[in-house]
């Protein structure tokens, strides 16, 4: 396909003959050169831009309807695009900076304006597949910003901004202050109102004297006036502030896609003809009174959705949820100030007092301390920190006040970007989701001729009373709420989950989780404590001291476990040891020029280590006791027996039942040894033939694959058991940190209790019901709607009193539904 270029604007030189063609798109006289393709003229990019987006969306008749109507081009044109080339600088983009993607595409948040409903998103998202370039736009309703996939090569992110544009929503960059770009929507909305107020109030008061003077007589001159001002009133409320739903019914028209302003722009633009022809021929009603309440309605009624949308969006802020929103600013003159994070530099200097969460990325200036970053890196015990050391957003200062200099705050911390992952699952396209939306479009299309039906069965009695009836259908069918339903249910539990410290990161999980199916568990460190305890049982004590050596450089819960027990009893610890690799079921290593194995029986079996019958009869008894042995061979010859045991959680037995009661198959999943998963099985109550032990990761990831299809669900340690954990349908990490686990399994409780597990997966149920329960209610309520409008027991002025009352009961419902019990918020 070639590429049409822009006629250029400079001055041809003397030596070559120009001539003047009409640019293809507004066919005003543009200089080019001899043998220039009349097809390929365009006066400037602007017209470029518009011609490649009507003709790549198959609307090329535009053209030819436009030379029917005119065929004169008009004088000048101006382009539009040159105000968007600022989005290509990144100093203008700020924290809407676009990121490079592995694959070459770039992703750039933006904020957007002009979002009322799931609709507008949907339109977005359907322009966004239409165009040659941008991948993809993820509408985030709750925060009013759309994230865009695109290609620089093809599209550049300024004719992205100059598309939405034309669909009517105007976008800018993200600011440091997050709130900013909803209160300028805000103050949007509340100034359309303000004027269709004062539309509609003296349009009732010039009405209420119509009315009188039909009752008691009016002079025609006085009737003729009231009419007409009434009819300017009208008028300048259906054009100024009701311009919004024309916009977008423009937007469906050039994108093709059913949206909802279309009804209710049809239903004005039928009101305004009507009323507009009556006014004038001096018959009939005019109805501009009702045409300028309709119009303060319909706004009054979308600004409730945006307000209560806002208030969604807080209640799953993430970040909100797991950093304090402010932190104390240390002055130049010593004293401190509790100031909002946002308002932070990273010239700035914080004091954290003891027992309160730290705000920021940055280093320790001064102060000794001890900080809790099981958040992040799954650490169950605190760890020390002096001047110097760097601390992260979100750990907990637990000990002495200390002071931080700042190094990132907000999104740009370690936490900010894990809960970035974790937030776009609010915006997941689920199954439910994409159902949700096929149907508002078909909704919406349906509602169109409906209404057409209704005007023609109507006009037989009166073709004032077909006009109103369709009108009053137009307005009260709004699928706002069918779109805003699940996506808005989803964002809610995902927020509510990470207050409880269970970090989802995919929407669809919540899905899987709320059908009861299989649940594997890995033993150690899951359902086990994870801190192991070693002790001596037989053989040579200098070959428990060797072992400790070799294990002192292996960070692993049993090594750790060796090493302690080793020091607890006066062991020495060897400096010459070294550790040569580890392998599935132990290690090996060399000290003082001896080779060593330290493993399990199978494992040093597969080494042709010699195991004497004393070394047998040890093991024999450690697994007798439901412990599990560990060998020590040197130079090929087993020398001593250790046994290591790990206490059972103590949640684990109650959550294995509280699942079992909710009809989930429970299993467990160890690289133990058999005798001893099986111990752990009896006392725990999972069934024999479900507790596997002897398995290697990939047997674990066999498992798994083999219990599907069906809703699987695997928990285990984020980094141990990953293959696994992205295997099933969910997986749920319960040890390590954020980081590593969330790109293992969609699910991390970073708290490691057992029992967030059934809070999850009721709460999972509790969102499925939801959905449905909000899905029939915002259904049912058109279907009624749609059907007393059809019969003519509504007006349009009470449609447009009932059309915002489905979302607005959506969004109650969602947001007073107890998902986690009571406690949550």
């Amino acid at each position: 396909m070639s590429t049409i270029e822009p006629a250029s604007s400079e001055p041809a030189s003397s030596e070559s003959t120009t001539r003047s063609l009409p640019c293809v798109h507004c066919g005003l006289a543009t200089p080019c050169g001899e043998g220039t393709d009349p097809q390929t003229v365009f006066c400037c990019n602007g017209c470029l831009g518009a011609y490649q987006l009507i003709h790549g969306w198959g609307l090329d008749d535009f053209y030819a309807l436009r030379d029917q109507v005119s065929s004169t081009a008009p004088d000048q044109v101006r382009s539009d695009v040159t105000r968007f080339n600022e989005f290509d600088r990144e100093e203008f983009l700020g924290r809407s900076k676009p990121v490079d993607q592995p694959d070459g595409r770039k992703l750039s948040n933006l904020a957007i304006h002009g979002l009322h409903c799931g609709a507008c998103a949907w339109l977005i998202e359907n322009a966004a597949g239409r165009t040659p370039g941008w991948e993809s736009a993820r509408v985030k309703m709750s925060d009013h910003t759309v994230c865009v996939s695109y290609n620089p090569v093809e599209i550049p992110l300024s004719r992205i901004a100059a598309l939405l544009s034309k669909l009517g929503y105007e976008v800018a960059p993200l600011t440091e202050v997050p709130d900013q770009h909803f209160w300028i929507e805000n103050r949007r909305l509340l100034t359309n109102i303000a004027v269709a107020g004062f539309c509609a109030a003296n349009a009732m008061w010039i009405a209420i004297g119509l009315y009188a003077g039909e009752a008691w007589g009016i002079a025609e001159s006085h009737r003729i006036y009231l009419r007409a001002f009434g009819t300017v009133l009208g008028i300048v409320a259906v054009v100024f502030p009701g311009r919004t739903f024309f916009a977008g019914a423009m937007a469906a028209i050039r994108t093709r896609t059913p949206h909802m302003d279309l009804p209710v722009a049809l239903g004005l633009s039928v009101g305004t003809l009507a009323g507009a022809v009556n006014a004038v021929t001096g018959r009939g009603e005019v109805y501009f009174d009702s045409l300028a309440v309709l119009v303060f309605l319909l706004l009054l009624g979308r600004w409730i959705q945006f307000r209560q949308q806002h208030r969604a969006a807080q209640s799953v802020d993430l970040l909100m949820r797991i950093t304090p929103q402010h932190a104390r600013r240390v002055n130049r003159d010593g004293t401190n100030d509790l100031v909002p994070w946002q308002r932070l530099t990273t010239d700035d200097q914080v004091l954290v007092l003891a027992g309160e969460s730290i705000p920021v990325d940055g280093k320790v200036l001064s102060g000794d301390s001890m900080i809790d970053r099981s958040l992040l890196t799954g650490e169950s015990r605190g760890v020390a920190v002096t001047e110097g050391d760097s601390v992260a957003a979100g750990t907990v200062n637990l000990m002495r006040p200390i002071e931080i200099s700042v190094d990132a705050i907000g999104q740009e911390t370690r936490i900010g970007k894990v809960m970035q992952s974790v937030e776009a699952a609010a915006i997941t396209k689920t199954p439910i989701v994409q159902l949700a939306d096929r149907i508002g479009g078909v909704f919406v299309v349906t509602v169109t001729l409906l209404a057409l039906a209704t005007f023609l069965f109507w006009s037989k009695e009166s073709v004032s009373v077909a006009m109103g009836n369709a009108t009053s259908l137009l307005i009260v069918a709004c699928p706002c709420a069918l779109a805003l339903a699940t996506p808005l249910a989803i964002a809610v539990a995902i927020g509510r989950s990470a207050k409880r410290r269970i970090l989802v990161r995919d929407g669809q999980t919540l899905q899987h989780l709320s059908r009861g199916d299989t649940i594997w568990f890995d033993k150690t460190g899951t359902l086990t404590e994870g801190r192991m305890r070693a002790e001596f049982v037989h053989g040579n004590r200098d070959a428990f001291a060797v072992a400790a050596s070799v294990e002192a450089h292996c960070v692993h819960p049993i090594a750790e476990a060796i090493v302690r027990a080793a020091k607890q009893q006066g062991l020495v610890i060897f400096d010459q040891a070294e550790l040569c690799g580890i392998e599935v079921g132990g290690v090996v290593g060399r000290c003082d020029g001896r080779g060593v194995y330290i493993g399990s029986l199978g494992f040093l079996r597969s080494n042709d280590v010699t195991i004497d019958t004393a070394m047998l009869d040890a093991i024999n008894r450690c697994l007798d006791h439901g412990t599990t042995p560990v060998v020590v061979a040197i130079d090929g010859q087993a020398e001593a027996v250790l046994t290591v045991t790990d206490n059972i959680k103590p949640d684990a037995i109650r959550t294995i039942s509280e699942l079992t009661k909710r009809g989930w198959q429970v299993g467990m999943l160890s690289g133990d040894h058999p005798a001893i998963v099986d111990r752990v099985a009896e006392t725990l109550g999972i069934s024999k033939e479900n507790a596997l032990g002897g398995l290697s990761p990939e047997d674990k990831l066999e498992c798994i694959k083999k219990a599907q299809p069906g809703q699987v669900v695997m928990v285990g340690d984020g980094a141990n058991d990953a293959a696994a954990l992205a295997a099933a349908d969910v997986g749920i990490a319960v040890r390590g940190g954020a980081e590593v686990s969330l790109q293992a399994a969609p699910v991390f409780i970073s708290s490691g209790h057992l029992g967030s597990i059934v809070e999850l997966i009721d709460g999972a149920k509790r969102t499925r019901w939801l959905i449905i329960a909000t899905f029939a209610v915002s259904l049912g309520y058109n279907v009624v709607a749609v059907a007393l409008a059809m019969t003519g027991y509504i007006s349009p002025l009470v449609a447009a009193v009932l059309m915002p009352i489905s979302s607005v009961s959506v969004l109650a419902l969602t947001l007073l539904c107890p998902i986690f019990g009571k406690q949550s918020s």
